[in-house]
């Protein structure tokens, strides 16, 4: 028999209360969909309390009393390097019983992941699931993109075979470690979006040799999964029109993501500011939904410096909805005429594509993922110079789109069509034969 271990730190947690993001939803829609028969084993490794699956077999590991949400940076950091012990001595310590000749491991995060290079040593064989990039990330939020990603990774060679990686903080060098490592030792990766493949391909071409390190990639879209729309989604929503007294001459925006620094939130409050400045909002009756909670770690102070932006607009009307579960999101997916996505850095979109789903046109940023599933006629791209010039951008480019609701309407039946056809069953079936592809 064959064994799928899957590694993942925010596994076994209520997705439906609990805001943990993107990678953690895709992790628990893999465990849902998975499923094993007589001739494979699914074994979930998880921190959180109930197991994600009835066809898994699930083990808690360095679980935290109260979850994770609440966790500063240096809670979080020890919250990792636990997960990381934890995970890899759990294996090797059933290396009797889960066979490396039969095992695959599959991991969903990279900084909180298992040592992968004890788990190759003892000879696993490692798929990584790559939600984010965080060299990437670290890059554009917090060194404005002063220089590209693959500088970075060598900026920190050089200084840790100097012994001069002590100047850069332990966070720090432990993501660039960790991402390394995970190239090196991953049979196969497993990326969202061509641009984060490139990305990884100019950073790591020299760790296993280009030609290998192509062989390694693929680049699995994770398309959408359905809950199933109600007559009861469509009665949920005509009861939210009239609670936030939306009438039939209000324009609606929508984003829907954690608030965090990276989802650009600010941007687009910014750039409304601007409309209401010049007047292009005169006359207008304008409403923006900022659904998600804050983020852990970054998120409060961030929720703080939205809400205090959204504070200054006085001709749109901005609602804080808060976390959406499956059923709430769908009700509100059917408000909006436009879906806004002005992240500064998205690994892939998932709000993007659920929007899509939904039917909305979408306004994005050209970032990572939108580039591979947005079509031209589904909505707009706008590519950000440097985030002080992306307001101004994304108020053109709004004042373009509301001015034409049959031409919106239009992108949303693209948008819905281009959707339909990205099904996360097929993404998720593709990584578990890539996985099980790794033992011959």
């Amino acid at each position: 028999m064959k064994h799928l271990v899957f590694v993942g730190s925010h596994l076994g947690y209520p997705m439906d209360r609990t805001p943990l993001g993107g990678g953690a939803m895709v992790g628990l829609q893999l465990a849902r969909h998975w499923a094993p028969d007589e001739k494979w084993r699914l074994i979930v490794l998880g921190s959180g309390p109930e197991s994600p699956s009835p066809s898994c077999e699930y083990a808690r590991l360095a679980g935290v009393d109260g979850g994770l949400v609440e966790l500063g940076e240096l809670a979080y950091a020890r919250f990792c390097r636990d997960f990381e012990e934890q995970t890899t001595a759990w294996i090797l310590e059933r290396v009797g019983e889960l066979r490396p000749a039969d095992t695959a491991v599959v991991v969903n995060d990279i900084s909180e992941g298992p040592t992968l290079g004890r788990l190759a040593r003892a000879g696993y064989k490692i798929l990584s699931i790559w939600h984010v990039d965080v060299v990437d990330y670290f890059n554009k939020l917090y060194l404005r993109r002063l220089l590209a990603p693959e500088s970075l990774t060598r900026v920190h060679e050089k200084l840790k075979s100097a012994g001069a990686d002590w100047v850069l903080p332990d966070l720090l060098n432990l993501v660039f470690d960790k991402q390394r490592e995970t190239v090196a030792q991953s049979r196969r990766i497993v990326v969202p979006s061509t641009a984060m493949a490139d990305t990884i391909r100019r950073c790591y071409g020299d760790v296993v040799g280009a030609a290998e390190l192509d062989r390694r990639i693929a680049v699995i879209p994770w398309g959408v999964w359905s809950d199933g729309a109600t007559l009861a989604d469509e009665n949920r929503a005509d009861d939210l029109r009239d609670y936030h007294k939306i009438g039939p001459d209000a324009f609606v925006l929508m984003t829907l993501s954690r608030i965090s620094p990276e989802k650009g939130i600010h941007l687009l409050l910014e750039a409304l500011r601007q409309l209401e400045i010049n007047g292009a909002l005169d006359g207008k009756n304008v409403s923006l939904f900022i659904c998600g909670e804050p983020a852990f770690m970054m998120g409060r102070s961030y929720h703080k410096q939205v809400k205090a932006a959204a504070a200054r607009l006085k001709k749109v009307k901005v609602v804080f909805p808060g976390y959406l579960d499956a059923a709430a999101k769908r009700a509100y997916m059917r408000l909006p005429h436009l879906f806004v996505s002005p992240s500064v850095h998205e690994s892939y979109g998932l709000n993007v594509v659920e929007a899509m789903h939904a039917g909305l046109p979408v306004l994005a940023s050209d970032h990572y993922g939108v580039r591979d599933i947005l079509p031209p006629d589904a909505g707009r791209m706008i590519h950000y110079p440097s985030p002080k010039k992306a307001p101004r951008l994304l108020a053109a480019a709004l004042v373009e789109l509301m001015a034409d609701r049959g031409k919106l309407r239009k992108m949303g039946e693209v948008a819905r069509a281009a959707a339909a056809a990205m099904p996360f069953s097929a993404a998720a079936d593709a990584v578990r034969l890539a996985a099980f592809g790794m033992l011959g």
